[in-house]
């Protein structure tokens, strides 16, 4: 358990003994602190990385594939063989994205394998390590893989890949694609090839009634990080009953450079009403879920004011371990993006500039 700091424990305890009581939304922390909590965080990820939850295991890989790529060498290259095709896969996607030779004797090996899974996964790194040769066969899976998993994990990996010449491959299985899920992850890689056809389906479908559909077109929007779809974040920031799709639009913005959504992110760390009407989704279940999306939104927006409110959320006792993941990915992003910089607590950080863009209706 990680030792609580006793000025945090003050602040907890007055905030309990206060009705309506908030912790601050904004608070930088000094060099020593962003120092510790950037260590604490760094450990937290360790932790998860070698744990026996294959979700958190590959929560862990993709956040030291975005974070921290030179502390997680070790731990990715050693999940490439995990034996869980799930965690497996994890670590081949994140070392390609970093572009790690060391392992590639084990990515030529599984290029073979008989999972297509993985066959993708390590065809992805193979590309971008230089060796083409084989990428063709990423469009064979997808077309005609009869696993719906497999052809999205294809889709998926060759969005990754960011070659525009894949564009006319991808909205060929597009057309004749059967499975909606499959659909949803070709747009997003045609959105993240900037395919404007793409994109509009996926900012029609963020305006649904349906949250689950909303939410996840907004995440792929986001993930594109394409500016035609402003407009819908700053809408569904301001008009949507679910937090999962305010929290999505909060992050699309943070992406684009633009703030706006700091607040609603920030305040959601803390969230604990869940809506207790859902009898497939646990209470529990809901409150990591839209903490952690709290937690990414703000390392998308990047601000240093975010990481006095993480570090608390982040040694609260009953925090769940995929959130105090996110919560450890986001405090590393803002730490290594402010350290050079670092201001005394308390001292107000200017905050990002935002851009001219339209305005919610």
């Amino acid at each position: 358990m990680v030792r609580t700091a006793p000025r945090l424990i003050l602040l907890v305890a007055a905030c309990g003994a206060a009705p309506g009581c908030m912790p601050e939304l904004r608070k930088p922390l000094s060099i020593e602190e962003s120092r510790q909590f950037r260590a604490e965080a760094l450990e937290v990820m360790r932790q998860a990385v070698t744990s026996n939850e294959p979700v958190l295991r590959m929560q862990a890989l993709e956040a030291f594939q975005d974070v921290a790529p030179a502390e997680g060498i070790p731990f990715i290259t050693d999940n490439i063989d995990n034996g869980y095709s799930g965690v497996s896969f994890a670590a081949l996607m994140a070392l390609g994205t970093i572009r790690e030779s060391r392992g590639m004797d084990k990515v030529r090996i599984l290029s073979e394998d008989t999972d297509a899974n993985l066959r993708v996964a390590a065809l992805y790194v193979l590309h971008r390590m230089g060796d083409q040769r084989r990428t063709s066969e990423l469009a064979e899976v997808l077309m005609n893989n009869p696993d719906a998993r497999v052809r999205a994990n294809a889709a998926l990996a060759i969005g990754r890949l960011g070659e525009k010449g894949s564009i006319k491959v991808l909205r060929t299985a597009g057309q004749r694609e059967k499975k909606d899920a499959v659909k949803m992850q070709i747009r997003e890689a045609l959105a993240m090839l900037g395919d404007r056809h793409a994109i509009e389906e996926l900012i029609f479908a963020g305006y649904s009634a349906n949250p689950d559909q909303a939410t996840l077109a907004l995440m792929f929007l986001a993930g594109a990080r394409t500016e035609q779809a402003e407009e819908l974040f700053r809408f569904r920031l301001n008009h949507a009953d679910q937090p999962e799709i305010r929290l999505q639009a909060a992050r699309g913005l943070g992406l684009l450079g633009n703030d706006l959504g700091y607040d609603v992110a920030c305040a959601h760390l803390y969230f604990k009403s869940p809506d207790r009407r859902r009898p497939t989704d646990p209470p529990t279940q809901q409150i990591a879920r839209v903490r952690s999306l709290a937690a990414l939104a703000l390392e998308a927006i990047g601000s240093p004011d975010a990481l006095g409110p993480l570090l608390q959320a982040f040694r609260q006792e009953d925090q769940s371990p995929t959130t105090r993941l996110a919560i450890a990915r986001a405090a590393v992003r803002l730490i290594n993006r402010n350290l050079d910089e670092p201001r005394p607590a308390g001292q107000q950080a200017p905050r990002p500039a935002i851009r001219p863009g339209l305005q919610a209706g």
